[in-house]
């Protein structure tokens, strides 16, 4: 009602741009004119009214109201309309403390001046019952009471990471809109955030209570990682399930310091990293991921390796008794067992023997063909070696 009441007093006056020299215009002082006498004030939030006793004289021509605001005295505003009654100061700070004096002003005098009208601006209450959550992943939802004031325009939300400098983060533009979520925040981090309100004029509100929320933690990976170290062609990746984690992303490096790219992302406890190449080395960690999205620190790294493959047998012997080739060769520890692969004549089908021993016996041969053999060594998970030299045999 205070703020209706200053508006409208307001559209009563007639103001014209301020002039610093407009005392200068005038030839000095007349103490026959009347100096403005019992001047009351109504003060706002950032404006005060000023009322005085209207002087009934045709000499008076307006008059001239200085301020100081902390700097010195300087004029405001020069009123031209010597029947006003009323004028109303705006933009002010609130909870600023102001100092006004007024002029009389003739025809080419003005009068003594005025006694000095000390007034404080008042201040806007500020925001009631600020709430920030402290349970989400990456946000933070703010919850408050709207505003009573019902010349309330809109909310500044201002966010801080230090306690100290505020910066405004968001504008909400109704009084009764009383909530806000600042997200695309860290995972695991503290934010403090108070409200400002505003209203129609422009004139801030006292600053609500602040209010500390923090993003939600990270899940924590209580995993193992094990990586193999025993194939040739792949390296097998396995861990502990973790509580909690939806899951699993799985990174490699080809040096322990290295940089670690991503190359999977799987729910299982498990993960083969396939296609690799004999006697190579690599390092992996993992990340968990929980079902709100967050991720967590990654493991520490792990080396997984592939074998080199065992060596190649070497024939030592080979020869046709009793119609039948016999072949020997110098085989490898490693070896679980050996295939002897065959083949018949130029263009004949080949064919391959399972041997346990170091040696093969042929008993399946043709008179007057040829018969190309080599043998490789095979390890315990069916992975062949390289092959040996070949040898031709033939009955005669």
């Amino acid at each position: 009602v205070r703020f209706l009441k200053i508006f409208h007093l307001a559209i009563l006056v007639i103001v014209f741009s301020a002039c610093s020299s407009t005392l200068s215009q005038f030839s000095g002082v007349d103490n026959n004119i009347p100096k403005m006498k019992n001047i009351k004030t109504i003060v706002g939030v950032s404006s005060v009214a000023f009322e005085w006793d209207m002087i009934v004289d045709s000499n008076i021509k307006g008059y001239l109201v200085y301020r100081d605001s902390g700097k010195g005295y300087e004029e405001i505003a020069h009123i031209k309309n010597p029947l006003t009654s009323h004028y109303v100061d705006t933009n002010l700070i609130p909870e600023k403390e102001y100092s006004y004096y007024f002029y009389v002003l003739g025809k080419d005098r003005y009068s003594n001046r005025s006694d000095i009208v000390k007034i404080k601006t008042l201040y806007i209450e500020p925001v009631a019952n600020l709430y920030a959550s402290n349970d989400y992943s990456r946000k933070v939802k703010l919850l408050w009471n709207p505003h009573q004031n019902h010349s309330i325009s809109h909310y500044l939300i201002q966010r801080s990471n230090n306690d100290k400098n505020f910066k405004t983060i968001a504008t909400i533009d109704n009084r009764l809109s009383a909530e806000y979520f600042d997200e695309n925040l860290n995972d695991a981090s503290s934010y403090s955030y108070r409200i400002i309100a505003v209203d129609f004029l422009g004139a801030p509100s006292r600053p609500s209570k602040i209010v500390v929320a923090k993003t939600k933690d990270r899940p924590t990976l209580n995993a193992t990682l094990r990586a193999s170290n025993d194939y040739t062609d792949k390296i097998e990746l396995s861990w502990n399930p973790v509580s909690d984690i939806a899951d699993y992303k799985i990174f490699r490096s080809s040096t322990i310091d290295g940089k670690y790219n991503q190359i999977a992302t799987t729910s299982d406890t498990k993960f083969v990293d396939g296609n690799k190449s004999p006697d190579s080395e690599y390092f992996y960690k993992i990340s968990g991921v929980d079902v709100s999205d967050i991720e967590s620190k990654q493991s520490e790294p792990v080396r997984g390796s592939t074998k080199a493959l065992i060596k190649a047998p070497k024939i030592t012997k080979g020869y046709i008794d009793n119609n039948k080739a016999r072949i020997e060769w110098s085989g490898s520890s490693d070896a679980k067992y050996y295939l002897v692969y065959r083949k018949s004549g130029l263009f004949g089908s080949s064919m391959k023997f399972r041997v346990d021993d170091n040696y093969f016996v042929d008993n399946d041969m043709s008179d007057d063909k040829e018969y190309t053999y080599y043998v490789v060594a095979v390890d315990e998970f069916g992975t062949e070696s390289k092959k040996s030299q070949e040898i031709i045999l033939q009955i005669k």
